[in-house]
């Protein structure tokens, strides 16, 4: 999200399932933001690496299908999210690969719960971390995966939306596209303000402004 990122010295790289995997350090920048508990360093650390559990699980339900329709790529972690890399496909294959990453989350989601619920209660209030470790997963897997479905640009749901404008409602596709970001960005970053988490407040926030001004230079230079 928030653009493409530029490869640093200070990536970490590996694969995963013959997928290359790069980690921009912003990743962990942003990560800790999210999970930031500055009483429990050591949750901080739980937390950070249940976000990147949740966003590589979410980008290789990108990747894999992306891989179904015959294109190699590779994943990136950057910012508050991040991406897999493909190629031009048809709009109801962009939908589905767009679909996917969320897909993904939403079964981790599910396997989060149920072991949530095989765990008797004592023994996960007793264990902090374990504890920790559930919440921030059912949050970033959960949460964050319905807010993902959003119809904003660059979020999944805006990626199927996009698809769906410029297939069925062309005409000035890419204003329509940015009008309705614009519309769910600012309201979801209203609805931050108005219930104080700063977290929609920054992200949606800057995406609004993002929008905004994208479609402030469209009209300029059309």
């Amino acid at each position: 999200m928030l653009g493409n990122a530029g490869p640093t010295e200070f990536d970490l790289r590996f694969l995963l399932f013959g997928i290359p995997i790069r980690v921009h350090p912003l990743f962990w920048l942003m990560a800790g933001f999210v999970v930031w508990r500055s009483e429990r360093l050591d949750l901080v650390f739980i937390g950070m690496l249940c976000v990147f559990v949740s966003i590589l699980i979410h980008e290789l339900g990108h990747a894999v299908m992306f891989r179904r329709y015959g294109f190699r790529g590779e994943i990136v972690l950057y910012l508050m999210g991040g991406y897999a890399t493909g190629g031009a496909l048809s709009t109801w294959r962009n939908v589905i690969v767009s679909a996917a990453g969320p897909v993904a989350g939403f079964l981790l989601y599910g396997l989060v719960r149920f072991v949530e619920i095989s765990i008797p209660v004592e023994s996960t209030v007793r264990a902090e971390g374990l504890g920790w470790s559930i919440l921030v997963l059912r949050f970033v897997n959960g949460w964050w995966g319905i807010i993902n479905l959003l119809p904003c640009l660059p979020l999944d749901g805006g990626r199927i939306m996009e698809s769906l404008v410029h297939r069925y409602w062309p005409r000035r596709g890419i204003v329509k596209v940015l009008w309705i970001s614009i519309f769910f960005s600012g309201a979801v970053a209203l609805w931050g303000v108005t219930h104080h988490e700063r977290f929609l407040i920054v992200l949606f926030g800057i995406l609004c402004a993002q929008h905004v001004i994208a479609l402030n230079q469209h009209n300029t230079y059309r």
